[in-house]
């Protein structure tokens, strides 16, 4: 880039700032969605443990889960934050989790009704929860809040 050259920058977009409320709350992410999720945990961990918050992580394989000794952390310092890692590729000596990770929250979770969502990963993974827990869970729409990963390619 020269000096005095155009530079055009396009910003993330998305509601994923902690709502105010009682509500509890489901964190959903997929693979390096999990950024913006320990944000939301790095900012308002005490307030996501009044509230109850549990973390469902899914990735490929363990090593996915890049930060797991993170959420170890916080899940110490906010005794009520959970973390449930799902793996939708793990070998046989995984014992956790396995499939969608989204499908770990109806399984868990039946009735969202009451609860806040938030969801940030691959836009796959975020439409088919938004749609799942909606049309399933009967979580209001207007409570599930998400940050879906794009690229250029899927603009086009």
């Amino acid at each position: 880039l020269k000096a005095g050259g155009l530079l055009r920058i396009e910003g993330p977009y998305g509601d994923f700032v902690l709502q105010p409320g009682d509500a509890p709350i489901v964190l959903l992410a997929s693979g390096t969605g999990y950024a913006p999720i320990a944000a939301l945990l790095k900012t308002h961990g005490a307030e996501m443990a009044r509230r109850g918050a549990v973390l469902y992580w899914g990735g490929r394989q363990w090593a996915d889960l890049y930060a797991v000794d993170s959420v170890a952390a916080w899940e110490a310092q906010y005794p009520g934050i959970r973390l449930v890692p799902v793996l939708s590729e793990a070998g046989p000596e995984w014992t956790g989790r396995r499939g969608f990770v989204h499908a770990a929250v109806l399984e868990d979770l039946p009735d969202l009704s009451a609860h806040e969502v938030y969801a940030c990963g691959a836009p796959v993974m975020v439409q088919s929860a938004q749609r799942d827990f909606v049309q399933q869970a009967h979580l209001p729409a207007e409570f599930f809040f998400a940050d879906a990963f794009t690229s250029a390619a899927d603009k086009q």
